[in-house]
């Protein structure tokens, strides 16, 4: 009975200590964000990123995103975490050398697997962006997953898939949509768009490319 008493007082005081933390790491919201790059724009294969946008990029747990995302992206974790969920990001804004690498990379993964040089850029177009044609390129892009951790990533993106759009994210390539999108299934991928623009897309089973009228 003591050690049990004992127990439940070393879990109240972790819980306790966790809580604290969170909320003492709890990042600020910006005032007066100025969006330096229209949330709606469409980045995909066949659209590069604007060469006139000036992206004000903004840090976020160690993680740069759009300034114009930035507030919304903290609404959502605040209310991921009142679920019992914690949104891990591993992957969000990219530099022009950071995507030319990756791409790269991803190509000769494909050739050391005995690829030919078109096979290769044809399987790594599947997943992985030209540079200049990522949305990662604009800010707006959030990859959530937890390496190793797959109970995690369901419950991650099961609650995003429910929550996200409220908060003005999409997923941005559905399982059902790669005829259109030209990028396999992503549970992982989000999409800041707006609130507005993310209900509509969201109840109207859209892709971005769909809601703008490109492709």
């Amino acid at each position: 009975m003591n050690f049990l008493k004992k127990l439940i007082s070393i879990l109240i005081i972790f819980g306790i200590i966790y809580f604290g933390v969170t909320w003492y790491l709890k990042p600020d919201k910006i005032k007066d964000v100025e969006s330096t790059i229209n949330p709606e724009v469409l980045v995909n294969y066949n659209h590069q990123i604007p060469s006139d946008k000036n992206i004000k990029l903004i840090d976020y747990k160690g993680y740069r995103i759009a300034d114009i995302a930035y507030n919304d992206l903290v609404d959502m974790d605040e209310a991921a975490q009142k679920d019992g969920v914690i949104l891990q990001i591993n992957n969000s804004y990219r530099s022009t050398d950071e995507q030319k690498q990756m791409f790269n990379d991803k190509l000769i993964s494909y050739q050391n697997e005995g690829y030919s040089y078109e096979e290769a850029y044809s399987q790594t177009k599947l997943t992985v962006q030209e540079p200049g044609y990522s949305e990662h390129q604009t800010g707006l892009a959030i990859d959530f997953s937890e390496s190793g951790n797959q109970i995690h990533n369901d419950q991650m993106w099961d609650w995003l898939k429910q929550n996200a759009y409220k908060y003005g994210f999409i997923l941005r390539y559905p399982e059902d949509k790669y005829d259109i999108t030209k990028i396999t299934y992503e549970p992982w991928h989000y999409r800041y768009v707006g609130k507005e623009v993310a209900k509509y897309i969201t109840q109207n089973n859209l892709t971005l490319e769909e809601y703008v009228g490109g492709n």
